[in-house]
């Protein structure tokens, strides 16, 4: 009786996970299918002044940026340095396919989105580090 319990028990373990634990960040996120979501993004770097690297509020609708801070993105020092989540998920991709010598990614456990990712290129190159924090996001209703 014990053993057909401990081995229900188990069985209904197994099973009892969730779709979400089994999947990768990206498939995470791609399966959710969230194209308009608030979130904050700060880019970490030696560049720009000091407005560039502060924390930004950014409104995504449809998949494309459409507020930066409550302002249309061209009106913000170096925009095109902020990205969409699909984007920063590129944008990765494209890192990783240059062989960086160090790298550390970090995944949101409830909407698979990078929160956290940092690049270093070479460590015989001074300053071309570059990391993204991603944190408060929020799916809004499709706009």
């Amino acid at each position: 009786m014990i053993i057909r319990f401990v081995f229900s028990f188990f069985i209904l373990l197994l099973f009892s996970c969730s779709k979400q634990e089994n999947l990768s960040g990206r498939e995470l996120w791609e399966s959710l299918n969230i194209s308009t979501y608030s979130m904050t993004q700060q880019i970490s770097c030696y560049c720009f002044p000091e407005e560039f690297i502060s924390p930004k509020s950014i409104i995504v609708e449809n998949n494309q940026i459409k507020l930066i801070n409550g302002l249309s993105p061209d009106k913000t020092i170096g925009y095109e340095s902020f990205y969409t989540i699909d984007q920063i998920f590129e944008f990765i991709d494209s890192k990783l396919d240059d062989d960086p010598e160090f790298y550390d990614i970090d995944y949101s456990s409830e909407y698979g989105y990078p929160n956290y990712l940092y690049f270093d290129m070479s460590s015989k190159i001074a300053d071309e580090e570059i990391s993204y924090q991603i944190k408060e996001l929020k799916p809004l209703n499709e706009l």
